[in-house]
């Protein structure tokens, strides 16, 4: 099967993989998009002084939901699946708070699974000059990504564009796939990278993420299922 130039996935894959998107965070209740490394970051800023972290609210959402159905949907009872886990986060504060929950509960219910590695790769996709402004200016950037013949290629916002997105995460995976086999692995990442991943595993172009079935905050995405 065809696909884009900056999709590196190969075609046949040695490991399985969840797509799990962060909590609800800080930056969502104050509804401002965040995607600045440099303050998405720090335990510094923000509301309480503590960074850009996860709301309480989000905590109990990726504890008592997301990372609760996860481990019975890849560990039900009875099952005899003995599959290492692994885990790699983007390194913003509410990415890494989210994976350290989903580990625990894992290690709790599984045990094979190794402590998240932080992966700058599945970083935020960057939206320019609307860094630290409302989120309602996704939309903006969305229309971008959908508007011909440009698809978001040369933001005027300089908006990372989708293709970008895609090609530091692919070839992340790429990398994954060249130094292990016969694992399940667990990308703790944003909205629209979450998106962009999908892309890439269904073979089409980056700027259609909008049109996949939206991964919402906190939940998970198994690519066996696409």
């Amino acid at each position: 099967m065809s696909q884009p130039s900056y999709n590196h996935l190969p075609q046949e894959l040695k490991n399985h993989y969840i797509i799990q998107r962060h909590g609800f965070s800080l930056a969502n209740n104050a509804k401002l998009i965040c995607s600045n490394p440099d303050i998405a970051i720090p335990p510094t800023g923000g509301p309480l002084g503590t960074g850009y972290g996860l709301h309480e609210k989000g905590k109990v959402q990726v504890k008592e939901q997301s990372a609760t159905c996860l481990s019975e949907h890849l560990f039900p009872a009875g099952s005899q699946n003995d599959q290492e886990v692994v885990m790699f986060c983007s390194p913003f504060k509410r990415t890494v708070e989210t994976a350290e929950i989903i580990y625990g509960v894992l290690k709790e219910t599984h045990g094979h699974v190794s402590a998240p590695v932080k992966e700058m790769e599945l970083r935020e996709r960057f939206y320019g000059d609307f860094d630290m402004t409302s989120d309602d200016n996704y939309h903006v950037c969305w229309d971008d990504d959908k508007a011909a013949p440009d698809h978001g290629e040369n933001s005027q916002y300089k908006i990372e564009s989708p293709s970008h997105v895609c090609d530091r995460a692919s070839q992340f995976i790429a990398k994954i796939e060249n130094e292990m086999q016969g694992k399940i692995v667990i990308l703790v990442a944003h909205g629209d990278i979450c998106q962009i991943i999908l892309t890439a595993f269904m073979r089409i172009e980056a700027w259609r993420h909008r049109e996949i079935k939206h991964i919402d905050t906190a939940n998970w995405r198994d690519t066996l299922e696409l």
